[in-house]
């Protein structure tokens, strides 16, 4: 081979490399500014989690609450069907007893 034609060879991988080097910068930049991309969509993830956390808590809580209620309401409607059937059957015995002479 001739000077010239390795001249031009150098040339070539020279301008390769650069090439090359630019491409992988160039990568380098899309990856970081991905990640720093993609970090940012954890942190709002991670925050829409503990958001629905607090929802979930909030929501088993106020269920709680409303089962308590209804449970003492059942309770309170149980205990004056109890008293008011009492009553009726007090009245029933008195009426079967008959008048007393």
């Amino acid at each position: 081979m001739t000077i010239q034609a390795y001249q031009t060879l150098y040339e070539s991988s020279i301008a390769f490399g650069m090439r090359k080097a630019l491409q992988a910068e160039q990568r380098k930049t899309q990856m970081q500014n991905e990640i720093k991309q993609l970090e940012t969509q954890v942190k709002d993830l991670e925050s829409n989690v503990e958001s629905l956390q607090q929802q979930i808590e909030e929501i088993e809580q106020n269920e709680l609450r409303r089962q308590e209620e209804e449970e003492k309401k059942h309770k309170s409607d149980v205990e004056l069907f109890k008293r008011a059937n009492q009553k009726f059957k007090e009245d029933l015995e008195k009426t079967l007893s008959g008048p007393k002479k």
